[in-house]
């Protein structure tokens, strides 16, 4: 028999994965629906931009919105500016999704200038009380406005303006400015309906959140008696003010929603069996999501070699007291130490050379005077360490499987 709250966590950890229902933007969302039902209710074509940082909720909303739609009123073509990077790819990609090659005169395989016109030909042929609505979506719209001369936007804004197939032409963007972005020629054709979604900016909203993510749905299929204790401890647990305190913490870190899904993942993934989320799990989860110690985490992240370089760099900035070195002074120390111990390969220099250029690109050490060393063979080029040997044997006390002989290295810097 599965434990009492088995399914209550397991459809919670569902819904953050599908991560599909919409918060807050109520308002937001009334209004792109009103821009839609216009052009799919009523044959008026129009543009707006979606305007919010990563991660605010963009696509959920558009999402939110056409799934309230009659499934026979629209045709949907989503474009992304990171897939379609010119205006060509991203023609050829409304045409297929349309289903255009398929009819007489469709030029899917021409040129782009022939391609365009079949397009908006066909655009103008239809009706805007017979013809199904087009909606288009632009993810990354400011990724078009950097296609040569914004030709595609031109003439899909253009569409847009003459009134025969009904079109709706959606953009998503995290861009404020991108409105600017826009040729004067485009900026004319476009609606100017702009849709801006803020990122919480209180704790109050994060906690809202959070209560509507551990909440359990009517829905649901959960004993009631069960759901009803899980909600009222869910109630307690928002009411807390170590809970309050850790909102506000999470606020200060990210105002996007990715995190706090991150943080309910986990609390809910290391709950024991038959055991309700508690402060406790919140605290511990945000703790080992967001307070980690990074450099130790890098360090424990080394290969063994990349270590015992570390070790090398920590030894010689102890002797020199801080002194910028160099690889060769480095490989010099580690070839010693290698040589006199028999357990341990002294590596290929080149090997030796890529682990030395990870570390620095870690930044667990860093260049010193870098117009410089850029004139200079990178064998020579100057560094300085980053961390001290502390943390590097703390590192090598819980590095998994460290061989004895570097742990004895690390406290003596003789060699």
């Amino acid at each position: 028999m599965k434990p009492v709250f088995h399914t209550c966590i397991e459809n919670l950890k569902k819904k953050l994965i599908i991560n599909d229902q919409l918060y807050r933007f109520d308002k937001e969302r009334n209004e792109l629906l009103q821009i839609v039902k216009r052009t799919t209710d009523f044959g008026e074509s129009d543009s707006v931009i979606i305007i919010g940082p990563n991660k605010s909720g963009k696509s959920t909303l558009v999402d939110s919105v056409i799934k309230t739609l009659l499934p026979d009123s629209y045709t949907v073509v989503s474009l992304n500016g990171l897939i379609h990077t010119d205006d060509n790819l991203a023609l050829k990609s409304i045409i297929q999704q349309l289903q255009m090659e398929n009819l007489e005169g469709a030029l899917v395989d021409g040129s782009f200038a022939d391609n365009l016109h079949f397009l908006l030909e066909s655009f103008r042929a239809g009706n805007r009380t017979a013809s199904k609505s087009i909606i288009i979506i632009l993810d990354k719209f400011d990724m078009f406005s950097s296609h040569s001369k914004q030709t595609l936007l031109y003439n899909v804004f253009d569409a847009v303006q003459s009134q025969q197939t009904p079109l709706c032409i959606i953009g998503l963007t995290s861009r404020i400015d991108v409105v600017e972005l826009l040729e004067k020629r485009v900026k004319s054709r476009f609606s100017h309906n702009c849709i801006m979604l803020k990122p919480p900016t209180e704790s109050n909203e994060l906690l809202e959140r959070l209560k509507c993510l551990l909440t359990i749905d009517k829905d649901c299929k959960v004993k009631s008696n069960i759901s009803k204790k899980w909600n009222t401890n869910v109630e307690l647990l928002i009411a807390d003010s170590q809970t309050q305190e850790l909102a506000e913490k999470l606020l200060k870190l990210s105002n996007n929603s990715t995190k706090l899904n991150m943080l309910i993942f986990m609390a809910l993934s290391n709950l024991s069996e038959g055991e309700m989320l508690a402060v406790k799990d919140l605290t511990d989860s945000y703790n080992a999501l967001y307070e980690r110690d990074m450099i130790l985490v890098h360090l424990l992240g080394l290969s063994v070699l990349e270590l015992c370089l570390m070790i090398s760099i920590c030894h010689h900035s102890e002797i020199y007291d801080q002194e910028p070195f160099n690889f060769e002074m480095i490989y010099a120390r580690y070839c010693k130490f290698a040589s006199q111990n028999s357990t341990l390969l002294i590596t290929k220099r080149q090997v030796v050379i890529k682990a030395f250029e990870r570390i620095s690109i870690m930044q667990l050490i860093l260049p010193v005077a870098v117009a410089e060393n850029k004139n200079v063979l990178r064998e020579y080029r100057l560094y300085k360490c980053s961390i001290s040997l502390d943390k590097v044997r703390t590192a090598s006390n819980t590095y998994y499987r460290l061989p004895p002989i570097i742990l004895q290295w690390i406290d003596s810097n003789i060699i």
